[in-house]
């Protein structure tokens, strides 16, 4: 039997995966995963490696499915990576996608007095709960030198959010493909605001961080399958549209103009990436949308991406 050298001081050991099955979250916010989960070859592949699909129907559960063991692994805009740190979860962003300008955005109705985002004090905004939509409004706002105490800002859920602002009721709604298209359709809309200057809107993959440091083959494979499914997504969007026919009540023909208006791909999460999270995580807080300041620079883990 040979005799076992011990590690020179400070090298790092890499823990023996643990044989499990990862579970992917996949939902209608997450075009990527959700045209993943759809691919059958490529979803058999990477059941082989040990990852499985569920699908769900609303990203805003995300966070809970992770707390309560449901999901590995998630696909979701940059604020919910943020809430659940200001929750007391320990997970980390591995891969994150390109900045999307989206079909969209802060909507008002084309009559409405409402010409620009100086004029929201007072007014009602509906937002998808658990969602992106947060992080882009608290950035507009305070870009426009608003507080977030000085809009009626609400979580609704988009079908219910859309059925107010069409009717009337409610003031403002942030709105993309393919929800901006069908209320775009009943009635005429003006976009205040768009992501881009103020919040470049990119995709965060992400789970805990024990899940992603004892199963880097596994996020390695899924990192992998999604560069390909992305890849033919960008050549082929039509074929893409087709396998989300139904899903979130859309045809494909209306997922089609988010899918071709979208960037697909994604890569490491960066300095720049963190920098935004954290600048907004301390906006947050500012705004009392979490508690206290939150440190996210332990939620970004590009070792994974890198090493794929």
């Amino acid at each position: 039997m040979g005799v076992a050298h011990p590690l020179p001081a400070g090298t790092a050991t890499v823990p023996p995966e643990v044989p499990m099955t990862l579970i992917v979250g996949a939902h209608p916010q997450n075009p990527s995963l959700s045209i993943l989960a759809r691919r059958r070859e490529a979803a058999a592949a990477l059941r082989e490696k040990g990852l499985a699909f569920f699908i769900y129907g609303a990203g805003a559960q995300t966070i809970p499915l992770i707390q309560a063991g449901v999901l590995h692994l998630a696909g979701t805009g940059a604020t919910p990576p943020i809430l659940a740190k200001a929750a007391g979860l320990s997970t980390a962003v591995f891969a994150i996608g390109e900045p999307r300008p989206e079909r969209g955005g802060l909507l008002v109705a084309e009559e409405s007095e409402i010409r620009s985002l100086s004029d929201l004090g007072g007014r009602g905004i509906g937002l998808m709960p658990v969602s992106w939509h947060t992080q882009f409004l608290a950035a507009e706002l305070e870009a426009a030198g608003l507080a977030w105490s000085d809009v009626r800002a609400a979580e609704i859920i988009p079908a219910t959010a859309a059925d107010a602002f069409l009717a009337g009721h409610l003031d403002a709604i942030v709105a993309t493909d393919p929800l901006y298209a069908q209320i775009a359709a009943s009635r005429p809309v003006r976009i205040l605001a768009k992501p881009g200057a103020a919040f470049s809107n990119r995709t965060a993959f992400w789970g805990p961080t024990e899940i992603l440091r004892t199963h880097r083959d596994a996020v390695r494979a899924l990192i992998d399958a999604l560069v390909a499914s992305d890849a033919a997504t960008r050549a082929d969007p039509r074929e893409a549209a087709a396998l989300l026919e139904g899903v979130n009540g859309h045809a494909a023909a209306q997922w089609l103009p988010a899918l071709t208006a979208r960037p697909w791909g994604i890569s490491a999460p960066g300095p720049d990436f963190l920098t935004e999270q954290q600048a907004h995580a301390d906006l947050f807080a500012t705004f009392g949308l979490i508690p206290h300041r939150i440190d996210v620079s332990d939620t970004v883990d590009s070792s994974h991406f890198a090493a794929a």
